[in-house]
């Protein structure tokens, strides 16, 4: 890392509190507002205008736990260790989006941190490490928010971290666009 990288506990660089999100029963979804799943978080580093559950919330439920760009996701728990704590990226959707329990919200600040970054940083092998370093395992694999929160991350500059979310999201964007011309 750069000498010009500080140091920080995660939860100095929020714009609000960590948040699970709503539980919702089989038997309410197929109409209302979309819903990231579990599925859409281990299919996908970033999350933007995909076919989800619906669901129906009120006016506060979405104000609460609606996801907006540059939010990220954690997979509170997961059968396997390498699942718990796994970050995706809310990129955009044209329409209202909220999250299910099974999930961890963070809102970041904007004059402090960059999503895109973090959510590199969290698919990185040093900050796979740091979530590793908080995961409980008994019959499932998974983690709190409260140790979320208080984990030490590195924070480079603002500028720093656009620039490499700029570089890696321009790459990730290639490779979709790849995928998708070669029918893959």
């Amino acid at each position: 890392m750069s000498s010009e990288w500080s140091s920080v506990e995660f939860q100095e660089l929020f714009l609000v509190p960590l948040r699970n999100g709503l539980t919702r029963p089989k038997a309410v979804r197929g109409s209302g507002v979309k819903m990231i799943n579990m599925g859409e978080l281990f299919a996908n580093e970033r999350i933007g205008n995909l076919p989800m559950d619906r669901v129906p919330v009120t006016e506060k439920e979405l104000s609460v736990n609606a996801v907006y760009p540059g939010d990220l996701l954690f997979a509170r728990q997961s059968l396997v260790l390498s699942g718990a704590g796994k970050c995706s990226l809310f990129i955009e959707d044209k329409e209202p989006v909220v999250f299910e329990s099974h999930l961890i919200r963070c809102r970041l600040d904007p004059a402090k941190a960059d999503g895109g970054f973090y959510s590199y940083y969290f698919r990185s092998t040093s900050g796979r490490a740091k979530i590793e370093s908080i995961v409980e395992q008994v019959s499932a694999a998974g983690i709190r928010g409260s140790d979320l929160a208080k984990l030490e991350v590195a924070h480079p500059p603002l500028t720093t971290q656009k620039a490499i979310a700029h570089i890696l999201g321009t790459l990730d964007d290639k490779i979709e666009l790849n995928l998708i011309v070669t029918g893959k």
